[in-house]
């Protein structure tokens, strides 16, 4: 069967109509409905893990489609040992499936260890105190026949574990009441005087003996003399080899 002419010259026309139909339908599709990648629909928001023990944490990141990741590991007070402390990102971010999240974690609280102190001077005690990262405390004096200053006792007592940083209080020798004045005479003037101090004597004016064969600033003689009884706090007055000072 035959196409009639008049039909046939209307075939073309047809066929570029529908053509330029369906070309525009694609358009208005493409621009209407634009194509959504793929990681749109993967996206996820970052849950709150801080606080939370790391084990947890990591297992609910997991499950989430996120890659949890151990970052700084640091002393916190008050923090229990593998406690999250901070995250990145942070809570409510959102973020393509297979974001890593870091994790920091506590390490718990730092302990330290009192140094045995007993027996050595106030300031030697602080400086030991010091680099075991613990505070001096309280000083406490009490009279004894310990050298003045010298350290008694410590509470916490050493080799006890203490928290960073904590106070160490000490009681520390005030003295004896009485003593038996020790004889310095032979001694370099700042031995005998450090020895003096330590036994809570106040130390004179020095006088001079350019006379004296020992070396320059060797004590010649002492007032009140060796072994005669002193009280905590009496002057001493000692007499130096040599020439004042100018």
């Amino acid at each position: 069967m035959s196409i009639p002419p008049p039909v046939r010259r209307t075939i073309p026309y047809v066929v570029s109509a529908v053509f330029g139909f369906g070309l525009a339908y694609a358009a208005v599709a493409l621009f209407v409905f634009p194509a959504r990648p793929a990681e749109a629909a993967a996206e996820i928001t970052v849950p709150n893990v801080v606080g939370t023990d790391y084990k947890d944490a990591t297992a609910q990141l997991k499950t989430l489609g996120l890659s949890p990741a151990r970052g700084l590991k640091r002393y916190d007070p008050g923090s229990p040992v593998g406690m999250v402390l901070r995250q990145n990102p942070t809570a409510n971010a959102i973020v393509p499936k297979g974001t890593p999240v870091v994790l920091d974690v506590s390490l718990g609280e730092q302990q330290a260890t009192v140094p045995a102190i007993v027996g050595v001077t106030q300031e030697r005690a602080r400086l030991a105190l010091q680099n075991a990262s613990l505070i001096l405390g309280t000083v406490s004096e009490v009279k004894n026949s310990a050298p003045r200053g010298q350290v008694l006792s410590s509470t916490p007592p050493a080799g006890a574990s203490v928290a960073v940083p904590s106070s160490v209080n000490l009681v520390v020798s005030a003295g004896p009441d009485s003593i038996g004045m020790p004889d310095v005479t032979g001694q370099r003037y700042a031995d005998a005087r450090t020895l003096l101090m330590q036994l809570g004597l106040v130390i004179g004016q020095a006088s001079y003996d350019p006379t004296s064969l020992l070396p320059q600033n060797t004590v010649v003689a002492q007032s009140p003399a060796a072994n005669s009884p002193i009280a905590a706090g009496s002057r001493v007055t000692l007499t130096i080899a040599g020439h004042a000072p100018q």
